[in-house]
């Protein structure tokens, strides 16, 4: 689901209601987040995490690069609604479940 025209299932429950500018920041954040990345530029974004983790933000923002496990990003959505994971690399999560985010 990458447009307004396709939202992701759900989309209409009261935990993942958004107003239409918030949709599109949410569409906004799938193209620039979703990003497949290989082991290698994982592994040196952990490698980066690690070594800042003392700085709260700047881990978050690195650490949020590596792609969510799908089964946390689909429980994340069930509990927490997809504006929660809006910042999220949940490009593996859409391999999985391609119609949920």
């Amino acid at each position: 689901m990458t447009d307004m025209e396709h939202k992701p299932n759900g989309w209409n429950l009261p935990i993942n209601q958004m107003t239409e500018e918030e949709w599109k920041e949410y569409f906004e954040c799938r193209k620039k987040y979703d990003i497949h990345l290989s082991e290698k530029e994982i592994a040196e974004n952990l490698i980066k995490a690690n070594k800042v983790r003392a700085d709260q933000r700047k881990y978050i923002e690195i650490s949020r690069k590596i792609p969510l496990l799908p089964s946390i990003a689909i429980v994340s959505k069930a509990f927490e609604g997809l504006k929660a994971l809006r910042d999220y690399n949940l490009s593996w999560a859409k391999e999985v479940y391609p119609d949920e985010f």
